[in-house]
């Protein structure tokens, strides 16, 4: 039986986390045992199977703890390093499993420990630049298997010197999708949608990179349309948040909805929309568009990462640009043809990715690689 130590930032509901806590609830106990090690404990970690060990840094604990773990490293003592090498010493684990690139400065470590590695890339170009350039030269060199997301991930990863890539798309547990038709019509009326109106829904946490800056400049473009525009996803109290907030304000757009992240009623926003919209300027996968395709929801996105790879015709419209002109023609196309969507095909494709058919991929893929014996 393969031992796995999981490493991940968060504990949050970021799509990267959500996929991996997906394959921790689902994965075959008499194959596999798990740990994890969390940065930080978030709403996830709260949600961790209770046969899977939780472990966390020891500067995310209490305040006092912080503080000594805090001074002892100023005085040279590697406090980090430490707490997890005693991790592994009660672990055993014959695999670390670093989950994002931010865990991917691990990797020399698990070498020192002799320990092999798993990594798994769930982002493209500019969240590379969050770690350093042996950090991210160590974890492809080293690693006994690098998982992408997206075809492209695995090519990049090969660039890069990964010994050998596996592609495993996003997963998803459509088991957990329900949809209440009165709470559907309350969220319609809480929000002040209008009759008739179209609704695009977005979701992804409000940054740069997801293009929330470009949201009040499309929901503009299309003010001659009956539309609604949602976005669900969490943020933070930033500068581009407040001047995209002005920005709705100036433009005067009451057609606009930011919502925090709902999970109880996720699936319920997402049957209240009639479209998805991803805005993303740099987006590998994102597993709202297999959530969207389970209900039937045709999708408009940027032509490039996994909508490239996800959508074909009949499910939507691939943008050329990520630009409000070029969403408009596209968004246009969508709500003046519907009968050129096919919600069945939307459903089908997302029943590709669901959990009951990848988890037993990703775990094929874990099973085939070789025991290492730690001491």
């Amino acid at each position: 039986m393969k031992k796995i130590l999981f490493f991940t930032p968060y504990g949050s509901f970021t799509g990267s986390e959500v996929v991996l806590w997906t394959y921790l609830q689902n994965f075959d106990r008499q194959k596999l045992r798990a740990a994890l090690y969390s940065e930080q404990q978030g709403p996830l970690t709260a949600q961790l199977p209770a046969d899977i060990p939780l472990f966390t840094s020891p500067f995310n604990r209490s305040f006092a703890r912080k503080i000594v773990s805090k001074v002892t490293h100023a005085m040279g003592i590697k406090v980090y390093e430490n707490n997890i090498r005693r991790v592994q010493e009660q672990v055993k684990a014959d695999y670390w499993y670093l989950n994002t690139v931010l865990m991917f400065p691990l990797s020399s470590l698990a070498e020192r420990l002799g320990v092999k590695v798993i990594s798994q890339i769930h982002e493209l170009h500019s969240s590379f630049e969050s770690i350093s350039y042996g950090e991210m030269q160590h974890a492809m060199n080293y690693s006994d298997l690098v998982i992408g997301v997206t075809q492209q991930i695995c090519d990049l990863a090969t660039v890069m010197g990964a010994k050998r890539t596996a592609l495993l798309y996003p997963v998803v547990d459509l088991s957990r999708k329900q949809v209440s038709e009165q709470q559907v019509q309350e969220l319609r009326r809480k929000l002040g949608i209008a009759p008739g109106a179209f609704v695009w829904t977005m979701v992804g946490t409000r940054i740069y990179r997801k293009g929330v800056d470009l949201f009040p400049f499309i929901a503009q473009a299309m003010a001659d349309q009956p539309c609604h525009f949602i976005w669900m996803g969490n943020s933070k109290p930033t500068g581009l948040n407040y001047l995209v907030d002005s920005q709705i304000k100036a433009l005067n757009l009451p057609n606009v909805s930011f919502v925090d992240v709902q999970t109880d009623d996720y699936y319920n926003y997402l049957q209240l929309s009639d479209g998805l919209l991803m805005t993303s300027r740099e987006e590998p996968f994102g597993k709202i568009m297999t959530e969207a395709a389970s209900l039937g929801k045709p999708l408009v996105a940027p032509n490039a990462g996994g909508a490239k790879e996800f959508i074909i015709p009949g499910m939507g419209e691939l943008v050329a640009y990520p630009a409000p002109d070029q969403f408009r023609t596209a968004m246009l196309r969508v709500m003046q043809n519907p009968m050129s969507y096919n919600p069945v095909l939307l459903t089908e494709k997302s029943q590709q990715f669901d959990a009951e058919r990848q988890v037993k991929l990703w775990e094929k893929t874990i099973l085939q690689l070789k025991n290492t014996t730690v001491s």
